[in-house]
Order: C-alpha cells, then sequence, then structure tokens
C-alpha cells in the first residue's frame, strides 16, 4: 500500500509531476485539462490557502503518440508495480483490488490525518470555470453497515460551510439510513481509489472492503461513516441531511455514466486533515481526465477477468477502452477459438457494459501501447462490406458515446479486425515496423548513431545550462 503522499513523491522522482506555485487567477481544472492535452505530467499546485492540490496523478499521455509513458504508468505505480509494467499487469493488479475469495481480518494503524479544519470552504477546493460551487472529485465514500464498510466513489459540490451536494451509486445510498453516517476520504493511496472505481462498475459496491484484495495491504482507521485508509490525507464526516435534493449539473464523473446515482445533501460534521495535506482532483468532462482513466481502467479489467472465465481458457490478451474515445469503443485483442467467436465475444462484451456501442476485435499479437496501430488495423484488415458488422437498429444507448446522448435506441457495431484463422500465413501480410523490416545488423547500426547524436545533443544542452 503506497499512501497519496508517497505516490506524489515517487511521479516525482520519475520525472512525472511537476509542482507549481499558484496558476496567476487561471481556475486549477483549465491548467489541469491543458496538461493533459499536452501530454505534459501530472501537476502539484502549492497554494498558501486551502490544500494542496494534485491533478492528472491517475491519467497520462494521449496513446496516439509514441511515448515510453502511457496513461497506466502512473497507476501502476501507486498499485506497487513499475512504471513500465505490461498493460495486462495492470489490469490483473487492479481486478485484484476486488472482492476475494474470504473476508480478511482488516489491519488497524494510526491515523496520519489529526489536524481539524473548521470548514469545508477553508479547503479551498477547485472550481471550474463553469462551476458555481468548488467540486469534490475523486473522493472515496465509506459507509458501515454489520457487514462492514462499503466503499464506493463520489463526486459533488461545496454549497456551504458545513454542507455538500454529492452524487454516489445507488448500491452505497441504500445502505444508508435516513439519518445515516458517511464519510469522504480525499487523497487516498491509489489502490484504494481505485478499489472504489472497481466496486462500482462491477456492481459489487455491497461486498465489504473486508471481503476484498486492497483489505490485505491497506491499514484501515474507524471514522463516523466507516473504513477509511489511515495514510488518507483529509477525511469528511458527514450525516445525511436530505436524500433527493435538488441538485442539477451537467458535469458527472465517468463512473456515474455506467452506475445509477442517487443525489445526497450531507451535512459536515468533523474535518481532519494531515499537516500539510494534498488531495487529487480531476477536471471532470475534459479530455483525457483522472476519472475517465479510472472508469476505463477498472471496466477493462473487469471484462478481462470475465470473458477469460467464460470459456475455462483465457483467449483474450487484453481489453482496452481508451479515454481518447471517452470509454465509447471497446478493443481486445484475442485468439480467434472458432467460426463466429469473435460475434460471441463481442455480444459478451456488450451485454457486460452498457458504456460502449462498439467493438473493435484485433489479432491477439497487436500491443496495446500503440493505440494508432490498433487503430490502423481497422483498415487494413477489416472490409467494410463483410467485416463490420450492425445490428438491429433496437439496441439500448450507449452511455458514453458523444454522438448519441438523447437515450434513444441505436445500432451496435462490432469490427472484426483479425486476420481470418483459417488462412495460411503466406497470404497473411507482414506487420510493418523497423524491427521486422530490416535485418539485426541494419538495426544496430542506426541504434548505435542514433544514440551518439543524442548524446551529443544532450551534452550541448549541460554546457548550454538548460
Amino acid at each position: 500500500m503506497i499512501p497519496f503522499a508517497q505516490y506524489l513523491r515517487g511521479l516525482a522522482s520519475d520525472g512525472e509531476l511537476v509542482p507549481i506555485d499558484g496558476s496567476a487567477g487561471v481556475p486549477p481544472d483549465v491548467v489541469a485539462a491543458e496538461a493533459l492535452r499536452a501530454n505534459g505530467p501530472a501537476l502539484r499546485y502549492r497554494r498558501a490557502d486551502g490544500v494542496d492540490l494534485a491533478s492528472g496523478t491517475f491519467s497520462g499521455p494521449d496513446q496516439m503518440q509514441r511515448r515510453e509513458s502511457k496513461p497506466w504508468s502512473r497507476l501502476a505505480l501507486g498499485v506497487g508495480l513499475n512504471p513500465d509494467a505490461s498493460f495486462v499487469a495492470v489490469l490483473e493488479t487492479i481486478t485484484g483490488l476486488g472482492p476475494s475469495s474470504g473476508d480478511a481480518d482488516p489491519t488497524y494503524a494510526g491515523q496520519a490525518a489529526s489536524r481539524t479544519v473548521d470548514s469545508v470552504r477553508d479547503l479551498s477546493l477547485p472550481r471550474g470555470t463553469d462551476d458555481v460551487w468548488p467540486s469534490v472529485t475523486l473522493g472515496v465514500a465509506s459507509v458501515s453497515t454489520s457487514e462492514g464498510s462499503h466503499w464506493a466513489p463520489i463526486h459533488g459540490s461545496v454549497v456551504s460551510d458545513d454542507t455538500l451536494r454529492v452524487r454516489t451509486p445507488d448500491a452505497l445510498s441504500s445502505l444508508l439510513d435516513d439519518d445515516g453516517t458517511l464519510s469522504i476520504a480525499l487523497g487516498v493511496p491509489p489502490a484504494a481509489v481505485a478499489t472504489a472505481y472497481l466496486l462500482a462498475v462491477t456492481g459489487c459496491v455491497d461486498v465489504p472492503v473486508q471481503a476484498c484484495g486492497v483489505a490485505d495491504d491497506v491499514p484501515f482507521v474507524p471514522t463516523n461513516g466507516g473504513l477509511v485508509p489511515s495514510a488518507t490525507e483529509l477525511v469528511v464526516e458527514t450525516t445525511v441531511e436530505d436524500r433527493h435534493p435538488d441538485f442539477q449539473s451537467d458535469r458527472r464523473e465517468a463512473w456515474e455514466h455506467g452506475v445509477a446515482s442517487t443525489p445526497l445533501a450531507l451535512s459536515v460534521e468533523r474535518i481532519i486533515a494531515t499537516d500539510d495535506p494534498v488531495i487529487p482532483f480531476s477536471p471532470v468532462g475534459r479530455p483525457l481526465a483522472d476519472d475517465l482513466q479510472l472508469a476505463g481502467l477498472a471496466t477493462a479489467a473487469t471484462l478481462y477477468r470475465r470473458v477469460n472465465d467464460y470459456w475455462g481458457i483465457s483467449p483474450v490478451e487484453w481489453v482496452l477502452l481508451p479515454a481518447e474515445a471517452e470509454l465509447g469503443i471497446c478493443f481486445v485483442a484475442t485468439d480467434v477459438l472458432y467460426a463466429g467467436f469473435e460475434w460471441q465475444l463481442a455480444n459478451l462484451l456488450f451485454t457486460f457494459s452498457s458504456l460502449f456501442d462498439t467493438v473493435v476485435i484485433v489479432d491477439e499479437d497487436v500491443s496495446p501501447r500503440d493505440l494508432g496501430r490498433v487503430l490502423g488495423d481497422i483498415w487494413v484488415k477489416a472490409h467494410p462490406s463483410r467485416d463490420w458488422v450492425f445490428s438491429e437498429p433496437s439496441a439500448p444507448a450507449a452511455k458514453r458515446p458523444r454522438y448519441r446522448q438523447d437515450g434513444t435506441t441505436g445500432a451496435r457495431l462490432y469490427v472484426n479486425a483479425a486476420w481470418d484463422p483459417r488462412w495460411e500465413d503466406s497470404y497473411i501480410a507482414p506487420r510493418v515496423s523497423f524491427d521486422q523490416s530490416f535485418p539485426k545488423s541494419v538495426r544496430d547500426s542506426a541504434r548505435q548513431t542514433w544514440n551518439a547524436r543524442y548524446d551529443a545533443v544532450a551534452g550541448d544542452d549541460d554546457r548550454d545550462g538548460n
């Protein structure tokens, strides 16, 4: 378990986090969105008033560009993997955070947050250009029942010194009494926020965290709601004031598009923080935002496990819901087991998730690290008249595609962009790449020349003081 503050230090040491002092009056979500658009690093906002903020910590660069760092590289570090861990390793680790075979005895530790904050407004949480109130994003809600503590993501706004308007999954609000208590944890370990998203998208909020894999590594502390990670930067303890307040907002975190949610009015009872708290936030509704990446990875991890368990073997190499498509397309790399397998796989994916209306199937040897190459397989391998298959226009409306958000029915599409397994190898075009197009001697010579020129340029920059 890696505390959020330690996680930020790890990102900084890897060159993936840049501190900034203020933003010259520009709203933090504007700066955060621009940093993501420009494939920049994560940002830490150092502020004299209010808590420090961090953005982009769970997100990453656009996969359409060739970069060593990938969108999941930062979160990989947060869940205990190397930043260069494979995409599948990240999916399997996230899956392991969810419901497990039995209950674990929770480990308790000293609470990192011990300083009392007078008012929720004193936190100076970020407010977007189109927002009326400051926003609470990337929060983990904790509710206690006789079964244990239950976690789910929570998103909302600060409407007064002691009142929040939030949305949280129906499954969590149903566990609350009319005057129940709920705690909001901000700045939790990355494994904890990933678990909250995973429980929401899998419909397992009713499973207590004591029965989840995250309980094996995360020490807890009790709150007036349920257990939260002991290393949490900021805890807001609340009671339920109203179950269905008049709370309308066009901005929704990504999980809210795939999970039914309930609005709540919460009365703040106590706020405790670390001495120098830093909490993450997401520029909700902006491209490549942190909540998109978390929801995409949690959904991909769930689908990866479900489809591979379906046949008793594991034909699927990976499943990807790229934030670049706002989770509206599902890519899957698989071995084609038999004639008609692609159709069956696509229908399984549509059954297990309502986010997307398009499934693209590619060969099992295609890498998820280069989205441009994955997209290229659509026009290289899939003929529009044969391999693009539309359903009847009566499918339920998908939740994430921007081009159809009126709730009406439409068609689903799956694209078979894999080579026909019945073809002989001689009929299959070789993949064009540096490694496959040139002999080893030529590749080695090119790399030596490139490295020599890179070292020379780097030396010139050092002498110039850059």
